[in-house]
């Protein structure tokens, strides 16, 4: 069993520390975390949400991922993986190379994801909402 410490962090995300076992964890708890924070086993972190990380909340002793903080992320995320596939895209056409997607499909696969991602209601939905997308990048490359 290992354990962490947990705690709510100054943004209202969750830190998570993982001592190094050179002194006890409840020393670390002691002496190098803020008021609040919790030993728990690192087997009830949200690993598989590990992708929205800067989702997560502390309630009690348990983390969840706020589904309208995640939503906002992979918006961010698709953001991102746009405005470099617009400049590669760009970089291409400069070179005469033909992409793989014409521009209207490419603007319309976007759209797609960015109203899928709008109506998600579980992190699941979000990682497969941006699939398509990551998959066009990768099949242009």
């Amino acid at each position: 069993m290992n354990q962490v410490i947990i705690f709510t962090n100054f943004n209202g995300g969750v830190s998570v520390c993982t001592p190094t076992g050179e002194i006890s964890i409840e020393e670390v708890l002691t002496k190098d975390c803020p008021s609040g924070a919790i030993i728990v086993d690192s087997s009830t972190l949200p690993i598989l949400d590990n992708d929205f990380f800067n989702s997560w909340e502390l309630n009690g002793s348990t983390i969840s991922v706020n589904i309208t903080k995640a939503i906002a992320q992979q918006q961010f995320n698709l953001n991102y993986l746009a405005k470099n596939e617009a400049n590669h895209r760009s970089t291409n056409a400069g070179a005469g190379i033909e992409n793989k997607l014409s521009d209207t499909d490419w603007l319309s696969l976007l759209s797609t994801a960015r109203t899928t991602i709008a109506s998600c209601t579980t992190t699941q939905q979000l990682r497969d909402a941006i699939a398509p997308v990551q998959s066009a990048i990768s099949d242009n490359a």
